[in-house]
């Protein structure tokens, strides 16, 4: 009888799932232990297959002790003898952690490399050490769950910088905005496609992946590069039109390189011309050739600018474009009617007057929605909701919904009903 009392004593004193919740919930709200909760659970998808996958003891006893197979169960007086023939352990010191972390930036490399289809197949044997199949690198709209601000966030990649090994994400709670975070603090909520080791190394990696490296401010010297266009699709999207963004993007970055140069080429002239002094030959040839090859880069830009265009209609469709313009239209309208008003409020704030011009501009597509019956538009106009949700600030963030978002879900509904109702 006293054993069953002390069993329903414990029982009562054990603690429940509320208790237990409340214990994490506050544990968690030291700095401290979220994280150490990061570092002991988290795993990017580049560093889960560097941490989770084959490590530098296994293999060791491997290579040493080949007939010892993965599980097998040894007694004391084995392990003791596999531990003396390794050799005697390192002692943590700032060197060694040192080289373990430059050891782990090299491996972060190679998968990126693997990733990026950048790998020479006869450098196959710098890789072996890595998984047979490696994650590929994240596209456009995945889930994500991101760790910044000594916290674990979900959000949604918005674009890819192979460059900088990072990802711009922008976050499903509300203020936290959009950031960019580097690779390795970025872990997939899905599954992730992979790639094969064997599939990189027997065959060209142009067919892979399009080359993302930016050229130096060059034009001369890119203008003369030739660019074969693979086909086929890379994460949904056509490979010519990947490689025209690139393109978009070199050409961008040679431009702002250019007007820098202008830029300063007129700071130079404009003091000398204060201080009366002559133009040398050399600052008028270097102006006349910068201004040339801006010239230039404007018609390789123009054309650019088609063919990207031309992508665009036969990957979203004419009506998706359509709509997209529409959205850019309304803006521009808007600018100019907050910009006409303000002449007589005279908002002095540049946030609000921007936010005053989204909200019109949100107005403004409604308006054109209701008249054009373009159901394309309906995805355009929600994007416009989410990115002008983002810049709320939370304390504002229930009225905006109770004044914007739900009156706007109910003219959406309306208008669905009238466009089935009457396609034409």
């Amino acid at each position: 009888m006293e054993i069953s009392t002390s069993i329903s004593e414990d029982q009562d004193r054990s603690p429940s799932g509320v208790d237990l919740s409340l214990r994490i919930k506050n544990f968690l709200k030291v700095e401290k232990a979220r994280k150490w909760c990061c570092y002991e659970w988290f795993y990017s998808n580049i560093d889960r297959l560097i941490f989770l996958g084959k490590n530098d003891f296994v293999t060791c006893v491997q290579s040493a002790y080949p007939d010892i197979e993965p599980g097998t169960k040894l007694t004391r007086l084995q392990w003791s003898i596999v531990r003396r023939s390794l050799g005697k352990p390192r002692r943590c010191s700032p060197k060694f952690f040192e080289e373990e972390r430059m050891m782990l930036e090299a491996q972060r490399n190679r998968v990126r490399e693997l990733q990026q289809g950048k790998v020479n197949p006869d450098e196959a044997d710098l890789y072996k050490d890595l998984a047979d199949e490696v994650p590929s690198m994240l596209i456009i709209g995945t889930s994500v769950t991101a760790q910044i601000k000594d916290g674990l966030f979900v959000g949604e990649v918005e674009a890819v910088d192979p460059t900088t090994n990072s990802y711009r994400i922008r976050f499903d709670r509300p203020g936290l905005g959009t950031h960019t975070v580097p690779d390795y603090n970025v872990l997939s909520n899905g599954e992730v496609d992979m790639i094969s080791k064997d599939t990189l190394f027997s065959q060209e990696t142009t067919d892979i992946l399009p080359t993302v490296v930016l050229p130096q401010a060059n034009l001369s010297s890119y203008m003369t590069t030739e660019h074969g266009i693979s086909t086929g699709f890379l994460g949904g999207y056509p490979v010519p039109f990947l490689r025209c963004i690139v393109k978009m993007n070199k050409l961008l970055k040679v431009k702002r390189d250019l007007l820098n140069k202008i830029k300063n080429l007129n700071s130079t002239v404009e003091r000398k011309t204060s201080f009366r002094e002559p133009l040398d030959s050399g600052t008028q040839l270097m102006y006349a050739t910068v201004v040339l090859d801006l010239d230039k880069l404007n018609k390789l830009f123009q054309t650019n600018v088609k063919d990207l265009q031309q992508h665009c209609k036969t990957h979203l469709g004419s009506e998706t474009l359509a709509a997209m313009q529409v959205k850019s239209s309304c803006m521009e309208a808007a600018e100019l009617l907050v910009k006409e008003a303000n002449q007589l409020i005279k908002l002095k704030h540049e946030k609000s007057t921007k936010f005053v011009a989204e909200l019109t501009a949100l107005l403004i597509q409604v308006e054109r929605l209701s008249t054009s019956k373009n159901t394309n538009s309906m995805p355009v106009l929600n994007e416009s909701i989410r990115n002008l949700r983002s810049i709320v600030h939370p304390s504002n963030l229930h009225s905006f919904q109770e004044n914007v978002e739900v009156p706007l879900a109910h003219i959406q509904a309306r208008l669905k009903q009238e466009f089935l109702s009457n396609p034409d």
